[in-house]
């Protein structure tokens, strides 16, 4: 029996964000995020009853330009990725 998982609050806030922001499904960007589903809606639910609560969100940790920043630069990582994981394939046939 394994011992259910922490996070902190920080990460709670930055996936809720994420969930805000991002055109994928709820089920998508937990999966992502390696939490569970029921977890995550928990999270965006607490967040959306805060927001109602006080018209703000309580310590929203997300600064959307750079998170879009990031987001850009997160693309642009995984195409290096994609490319080098061809580049070692490609040198890994040649060796034979």
């Amino acid at each position: 029996m394994s011992a259910r998982p922490s996070y902190t609050n920080e990460f709670k806030a930055d996936a809720v964000a994420l969930a805000d922001s991002s055109e994928r499904s709820l089920p998508s960007v937990a999966s992502e995020l390696g939490v569970s589903l029921t977890a995550l809606k928990r999270w965006v639910r607490l967040a959306r009853e805060a927001e109602n609560g006080s018209g703000t969100r309580p310590d929203d940790p997300v600064d959307p330009v750079k998170y879009k920043a990031l987001e850009a630069r997160l693309r642009e990582v995984e195409r290096e990725n994609d490319f080098l994981k061809k580049a070692a394939a490609f040198f890994a046939r040649e060796q034979r």
